[in-house]
């Protein structure tokens, strides 16, 4: 078809005008730049990915204002230019230059003027010494950062790469392989689609401007959209698998954790979509994979970009070399030597990502059965014919019910295999399934019902559009895609508004800032068990030092854990802060006094006429992120002697957090408050504390600790935790005895408290990001109030406040000062509020 016919014909110019490839008028300009803008807010206010892809984001559309307006021969080069900016701003200078120069020495070799043996031979010496730099046994001058960007941009593409310039005739110019490498998303991500060089040239601005640039728009809004549902999921669907107690919780497990993988292809569209700004007209990345009717077909659907390489680097050259076994050997050996590929090169990338080789019999075994199922699938296809299902067949009632079985079937197979791979080990994994064991209800059918509904919609058919040209779609295909984008695009960020979503209500409003935040923590992190995709995304857990670059975090900052406050003492503690011990940190000074405690020095007893509260917590109460006299609890006790609230001369607040603290150790540090005779216990809650009371006492048994406590020996006996047990199978057995362990902490300190005379106050402080740990609250002060104590809730004291004003940083929602003074505001208010239970004159 001619291309400037066809242009004439759908973007509305007169008919003779002369277009030149990559053309855009004025006006659809405008339209470009103007989605451009709303989608930039869209990431800003959904915190899309990292810090770092924001100020990527920023260039990459600022850079495509101008770029859009270039000569075409002068486009290439800019967008060069620009991807080596974007490394820079991402990177920063050091790690930039270290990267680049690595790479075009990589490049370099491949068009050196000698044989291609000669130059594959020097890229796997290169390649040789570099993965002994990236496995440490050679030292290195650049930063840990660059090796995931570093393996990213080269592990596959040079492969590609030195595949086209042997087979390919076609002449390349340093613009176009530099581009091909130093692609400009690619700085931000280390799971990058594995783009063809051939398709890379070949589809360069090959289509109507205008419609390039808007279909690139369309798929970064679906990736965020993907990137949102991936939230959803990950907040209120995913389960730990020591929270898999019945059926209906194995199948949440199984389809959640299939659904996980929205969030590599919603990365995968933002990256593709990113580059059709700059006139790259990529293939799609994923089809519907969740519609996949057999195991061929999810292949096929299923990250589109691997199949493609690993059909034309391995699969064509073998079935190639294997014709002469006649065409049904040649395919079955073919496939299998994909897949036995397939599962090398996942771990060759987990080498270059993360640093070591990722060697464990699930991933073998996932790789060999989905290679074994989809080498059947393939020979019943050759016999009985295959339906095209990424076409438009015509459909009667009985085939598309037969397909709708067929996807419900692979669906369901899928979702079991992907939860065999994701899995810590195979004894996790058969573990799972003793929850078929649990009680049967009516949530088992929730699940299968809402995938089956999903299904018969996807089934209907519609018109497959794959790679073909957006000027060749129907004009009502088109002009409904403009109408679904834009129309996204407002309603995410009208959603996003606080001043909107807060009006249709508190659940609402909580639910849309779980889903904005960049931060899940839904789970505990650290024990959710992760698959492949999300321990190669999870950046922060792999990498930390690209992190903090992504996050712009200074090199210098310490976290709360690498200050070494606290040393190992054994026992059902563990650790304890370390006495008399000072530390400086960019906050301000950590003073640690004789007793352990974050406080001034005070007398072991407290003088006549003195109230004195030991406060009990974790690190925010310790007040990390503040100064010696900044915490909350000094500015209280200053506060109290000042305004002196009740009948007390003096007031004493024995700062007693130590960081990490979990509910069970608060049995302890309440031991030792009580050798300081305090008129009251102040119970700091901090959220989840079921949750983090069952996974403490998981860990202590999985140490096998001594549990001094009667009570909790007897919750772990009755539920089967026995000592020295897998830590994700104590907390599976003691997760239904949350409340009951809870119950006993919170009973024991109360009571305890009461035998020597102290009030028990129990205060509960949220965190910081508002809804963060809070799904437990309701429960958990009904369990306070139960045993005994005073309740003081501050669950609103951050509510309106800008959180980026009262936390310490963007990586850090520890208070800051101002956090703390607002703290400290609300919990002098509510003390005095609970005055007459409180300040007892109580003799000790």
């Amino acid at each position: 078809m001619n291309l400037t016919a066809v242009i004439d014909r759908r973007s509305g110019r007169l008919a003779g005008d002369e277009v030149q490839p990559g053309q855009i008028d004025l006006a659809n300009y405008l339209i470009v730049v103007a989605q451009l803008g709303l989608l930039l807010l869209l990431l800003r206010q959904f915190q899309i990915e990292s810090a770092a892809f924001l100020r990527l984001a920023m260039l990459a559309f600022a850079g495509f204002a101008v770029h859009a307006w270039l000569p075409l021969r002068m486009r290439m080069p800019f967008f060069v230019m620009l991807s080596f900016a974007g490394i820079g701003v991402v990177m920063g200078g050091v790690n930039a230059a270290w990267l680049v120069a690595i790479g075009l020495v990589l490049l370099g070799i491949c068009h050196l003027p000698v044989s291609f043996a000669w130059r594959g031979a020097l890229l796997l010496g290169v390649a040789g010494v570099l993965a002994l730099q990236r496995a440490g046994l050679l030292p290195f001058p650049w930063s840990d950062a660059i090796w995931p960007i570093l393996g990213a941009m080269f592990m596959f593409r040079l492969i590609v790469y030195f595949y086209d310039l042997r087979h390919d005739k076609t002449p390349t110019t340093p613009a176009q392989s530099l581009a091909y490498f130093f692609m400009l998303p690619n700085a931000c991500f280390p799971l990058f689609p594995v783009i063809d060089y051939k398709t890379f040239r070949r589809n360069y601005f090959d289509d109507d401007a205008y419609r390039i640039y808007q279909v690139g728009i369309d798929w970064m809004v679906r990736g965020v959209i993907h990137l949102i549902l991936y939230r959803i999921v990950y907040y209120y669907l995913t389960l730990a698998p020591h929270e898999v107690g019945n059926p209906a919780e194995l199948i949440q497990y199984l389809v959640a954790n299939f659904l996980l993988y929205l969030r590599v292809s919603g990365l995968f569209h933002l990256i593709i979509g990113m580059l059709y700004l700059f006139g790259f007209r990529l293939p799609e990345t994923h089809n519907r994979y969740l519609l996949a009717s057999s195991f061929t077909d999810f292949w096929r659907r299923i990250n589109i970009y691997w199949k493609e390489f690993m059909q034309k680097i391995f699969y064509y050259p073998a079935v190639f070399k294997l014709r002469k076994l006649g065409t049904e050997k040649a395919l079955v050996i073919a496939t299998l030597y994909v897949f036995l590929m397939t599962w090398f090169l996942h771990a060759y990338q987990w080498f270059w990502l993360r640093g070591s080789m990722l060697l464990v019999a699930q991933d073998m075994l996932f790789w060999g059965i989905l290679g074994v199922l989809v080498v059947a699938n393939s020979l019943y296809e050759m016999k009985h014919g295959r339906v095209r299902s990424l076409g438009t067949p015509v459909r009667t009632w009985r085939t598309t019910a037969a397909l709708v079985l067929r996807t419900y079937a692979t669906f369901w197979f899928i979702c079991v295999l992907w939860s065999f791979w994701t899995t810590e080990s195979l004894e996790a994994w058969f573990s799972l399934w003793s929850a078929l064991g649990g009680e049967y209800t009516a949530e088992l059918l929730l699940y299968p019902s809402v995938v089956l509904a999903v299904i018969v919609l996807g089934s209907i058919p519609r018109e497959a559009v794959r790679n073909v040209r957006a000027s060749e779609q129907d004009d009502r295909v088109w002009m409904r895609s403009r109408v679904v984008t834009v129309a996204s695009l407002c309603a995410l960020i009208a959603v996003s508004v606080e001043g909107l979503h807060s009006r249709i209500g508190t659940d609402f409003g909580t639910f849309v800032h779980s889903v904005r935040s960049g931060q899940l923590s839904r789970l505990d992190t650290a024990k959710l068990e992760r698959g492949y995709y999300e321990n190669l995304l999870s950046v922060d857990r792999f990498n930390s030092q690209l992190w903090e670059v992504y996050m712009n975090k200074p090199k210098n900052w310490l976290d709360v854990e690498s200050t070494n406050l606290k040393r190992f003492v054994g026992g059902f503690a563990q650790t304890e802060l370390i006495p008399s011990f000072v530390r400086t940190t960019r906050h301000g000074t950590i003073s640690i006094n004789e007793y352990g405690m974050r406080d001034r020095d005070y007398e072991r007893l407290p003088a006549p006429g003195t109230f004195r509260a030991a406060v009990l917590g974790a690190s925010s109460v310790m007040g990390w992120g503040v100064g010696d006299g900044q915490t909350f609890e000094t500015l209280v006790e200053d506060r109290l002697n000042r305004e002196r609230t009740g009948n007390f001369a003096r007031y004493e607040l024995l700062n007693m957090g130590v960081p990490g603290y979990q509910p069970p150790q608060q049995l302890v540090m309440a031991e030792k408050a009580f050798g300081f005779e305090p008129h009251a216990i102040f119970y700091i809650a901090a959220g989840r504390e079921i949750t983090r009371s069952v996974a403490y006492l998981a860990e202590a048994t999985h140490k096998a600790l001594d549990i001094p406590y009667e009570g909790l020996r007897d919750i772990s006996a009755k539920a089967g935790a026995t000592s020295g047990m897998d830590e994700d199978e104590a907390r599976k057995r003691l997760t239904p005895h949350g409340r009951e362990i809870l119950s006993y902490v919170y009973g024991r300190i109360a009571e305890e408290s009461r035998k020597r005379g102290s009030v028990p106050v129990w205060i509960f402080l949220p965190q910081v990001r508002e809804g963060v740990w809070q799904e437990e609250t309701p429960e958990t002060l009904a369990i306070a109030e139960a045993a005994g104590f005073v309740v003081i809730n501050l669950e609103d004291v951050y509510k309106g406040r800008n959180i980026n004003e009262i936390r310490l940083a963007e990586w850090d929602d520890h208070p800051n000062v101002p956090g703390h003074e607002l703290i400290a505001e609300r919990v002098f208010n509510g003390l005095a509020e609970k005055r007459e239970a409180i300040f007892q004159p109580v003799g000790h």
